[in-house]
């Protein structure tokens, strides 16, 4: 209730910015859409791009060779798998934190660990790739080494903490 109140609220101070301005709120607000609208088709391609790639990633089997791979390393191989898939996809990563805890538990070294997983890194090359390539930049290969440098070191940092909370 309180936000649709401040919603109305801030429309109404814009509009009656715009006015003491003297500009066409109107025409400013279709420009807008006309310009956010050839963004969202322009990142639309990228977008598509990223669902198909963690849809292949998913279908491939390469989720269920990491699980049997790492099935005997003393917690849930799944979170294995979610620190593969979060810098490309917060969307899995939160389904496969739901998984583990629906099968480990929640207060289980797997759920918290997964826990962890989810909340020290981001989606880091998904968000570099796709924005950077929305806005044309060029040349983000440091940037994107740095997002999967800062991700692998909270991936550790997660396993030692919560080590330490066990």
């Amino acid at each position: 209730m309180f936000v649709n109140i401040l919603l109305i609220a801030y429309i109404i101070i814009v509009i009656g910015y715009g006015l003491i301005k003297k500009v066409n709120c109107f025409e400013a607000f279709t420009t807008g859409v006309k310009e956010g609208t050839i963004t969202v088709i322009n990142m639309f391609s990228y977008f598509l791009g990223f669902v198909l790639l963690v849809s292949l990633i998913e279908s491939c089997g390469i989720v269920s060779d990491f699980e049997n791979l790492f099935r005997n390393i003393g917690f849930s191989p799944l979170v294995i798998v979610q620190a593969f898939l979060r810098p490309f996809s917060s969307g899995s990563s939160y389904a496969l934190m739901i998984e583990i805890y629906q099968t480990a538990g929640v207060d289980s070294f797997s759920g918290v660990l997964s826990t962890f997983i989810h909340t020290v890194s981001d989606a880091s090359i998904y968000i570099i790739v796709f924005f950077s390539a929305a806005a044309g930049i060029k040349k983000y290969g440091r940037a994107l080494w740095i997002g999967i440098i800062i991700n692998l070191i909270g991936f550790i940092l997660a396993y030692f903490i919560t080590l330490l909370i066990f």
